[in-house]
């Protein structure tokens, strides 16, 4: 026998050194342990030792095993009979080490030891029900474990007494046994934790303006930039054109400005169009800050040899009439001026009829006749060749040549 249970211990070393790595019995499982076992009879049962098995059902919690096991083992007696044992525990295991490859345990249990003799029984007081104490400690060998299904399997081996509360013979010692068993534990149920979700990529800055690509409505900033929260550049005036390129930073709201964000000046007169109450001057004029020229050329229509303003004069009149209205501050004389063509005393006074006819119709319109001249200058004054037809025409003109008072 002694033999057989070197044997037995050593197949059991052996398999212990071969198995893989895995982590122990999870905690909050239930399991099942089926063994073989094997019982070391009390001398004073007069019963030879046996071969038997074994069967708990329980539950793994953090530190501890709670278990109910039930096991059976019939030796001989002396005399040619036989006696069998049906063994009833509660159990309680401290668990060390529930994580690792081996986790050894503290075994104790209470229950109660039912022998059944029959044949010669050499024993007074036969088929005694009592109970028992039992305590020892075990190993258990971690096989494997699944933790995305909560279970787990273990080779188990365990070696524990059981000291019951009959003595033998009466009033002797209390009967004393010895327990080694082997098997398999299997646990399931535990607790599955949900899998973490898979972590989300990165989110790069690809232009380095502190704005993650996700949230970046202006990608390709350039490095260095100022920008929003939405990483666009920022553009302070509102004007369409980001403060690096704005090179006329303050541009009013609403107005039209070009590629540097300046302020549109179509005839470049130096006074924006925004506020050009005369667009188009010509080239070079002096300017007010209304951007209208201090000779004011005005384009007065009249039939030949004739004073009298043509009705497609008036539009052009009528601007002179806004310009003196809305500046109080604006006096002006009007200039007649002729071409070459007949005597220089005819051109004056032609000159003068016309120059006191634009006057008269200012007047008629609301500017003050105070602020207002009629000079005649006949042919005197030319700004262009009266030897052709394009040069005689500019020649004909009538000026508002203002002053301030």
């Amino acid at each position: 026998m002694k033999k057989n249970l070197a044997i037995a211990c050593g197949a059991a070393a052996w398999l212990l050194a071969s198995l893989p790595a895995a982590a122990g019995p999870p905690a909050g499982s239930w399991y099942v342990a089926p063994e073989a076992i094997y019982l070391w009879t009390d001398r004073d049962r007069l019963a030879d030792d046996e071969f038997g098995g074994a069967f708990a059902f329980g539950r793994s919690f953090d530190k501890w095993d709670v278990e109910l096991q039930y096991s059976f083992v019939s030796p001989d007696t002396a005399g040619g009979g036989s006696v069998d044992f049906n063994n009833v525990f509660v159990n309680l295991h401290r668990v060390f080490y529930r994580d690792a490859r081996v986790s050894p345990f503290l075994k104790l249990g209470v229950g109660r030891v039912d022998p059944h003799y029959s044949g010669a029984s050499p024993l007074f007081g036969a088929d005694v029900t009592n109970w028992a104490l039992a305590y020892g400690a075990g190993v258990l060998a971690n096989l494997s474990r699944n933790d995305s299904r909560g279970s787990s399997l273990a080779l188990r081996g365990e070696i524990y007494g059981l000291v019951s509360s009959s003595t033998e013979p009466p009033n002797g010692d209390h009967l004393s046994d010895t327990v080694a068993g082997i098997g398999l534990q299997y646990n399931w149920g535990a607790p599955v934790a949900a899998p973490e979700p898979a972590a989300a990529p990165p989110v790069g800055d690809a232009d380095g303006d502190g704005v993650n690509d996700n949230l970046d409505k202006c990608p390709g900033t350039p490095a260095g930039t100022a920008v929003d929260a939405n990483g666009c550049e920022l553009d302070s005036d509102g004007d369409g054109v980001v403060d690096r390129l704005d090179k006329c930073p303050g541009t009013p709201a609403g107005a039209t400005v070009d590629a540097n964000g300046c302020e549109l000046d179509a005839d470049r007169d130096g006074v924006v169009d925004r506020i050009d109450q005369c667009p188009n001057t010509p080239a070079g004029d002096k300017v007010d800050e209304v951007g209208c020229s201090f000779n004011l050329r005005l384009e007065v229509f009249f039939d030949t040899d004739s004073a009298t303003i043509k009705p497609e004069s008036y539009a052009d009149l009528d601007r002179a009439v806004r310009l003196m209205t809305t500046n109080d501050r604006l006096a002006g004389t009007i200039e007649g001026h002729t071409d070459s063509r007949g005597s220089d005393a005819y051109n004056l006074k032609l000159s003068q009829r016309r120059a006191e006819s634009v006057r008269q119709y200012l007047i008629d319109k609301g500017v003050p006749a105070a602020r207002l001249d009629a000079v005649g200058k006949g042919e005197s004054n030319p700004i262009a060749d009266n030897a052709t037809a394009e040069g005689r025409a500019q020649n004909r003109r009538v000026l508002l040549v203002r002053t301030s008072r």
